[in-house]
């Protein structure tokens, strides 16, 4: 449960935070739009991708690499001071999170068929409710919490919902 409130939190995140916070007060609110593109554009490209290169590789790798981007990004967010003379740093960051994005979208989803396959109608309706907690909670953290300690939240909550995935990766293996 854990990493599907986490899909629901990361989106929250870029969709609230990451445009008012970073885009609009330094490339400009017009700008916003190009920067979801490319968003966009990285998450269907890899989410077409995923579902063939895991047949190889397996869930966990996967997992791992999406889990390490958002993190990676999250560290740039503490770290960077944004500059409009450097607007190309918003689009490579929204199109990182587009690639950790389809992660989530599509391989989430796949796991709850695989650990649910007899109860595949409760097991998504479940996942959609905890992915709209997580936006919920994207959303009010949004208006009561600034920036910096919501990137910690989203810390916590991606770590917690990886310990959780790769507990259930490790007793669905044994």
């Amino acid at each position: 449960l854990p990493l599907t409130v986490w899909s629901g939190v990361e989106q929250g995140f870029l969709f609230s935070d990451y445009t008012a916070g970073f885009v609009s007060c330094a490339i400009g609110v017009h700008n916003v739009g190009f920067v979801f593109i490319t968003y966009g554009v990285f998450d269907a490209l890899c989410s077409l991708s995923f579902g063939a290169i895991i047949k190889y590789t397996g869930r966990l790798p996967i997992f791992f690499m999406g889990a390490l981007i958002n993190l990676i990004c999250i560290i740039i967010f503490f770290q960077w001071t944004p500059d409009p003379n450097q607007a190309y740093v918003f689009f490579i960051l929204a199109g990182l999170w587009g690639i950790a994005d389809a992660v989530w979208q599509t391989q989430i989803n796949a796991l709850y068929g695989v650990l649910f396959e007899n109860d595949e109608e409760a097991a998504f309706s479940n996942y959609r409710l905890w992915e709209s907690a997580g936006f919920i909670l994207s959303f009010i953290l949004q208006t009561q919490v600034c920036v910096y300690s919501k990137l910690w939240v989203l810390i916590v909550v991606i770590l917690v919902g990886m310990a959780g995935f790769s507990t259930i990766e490790f007793l669905e293996r044994r």
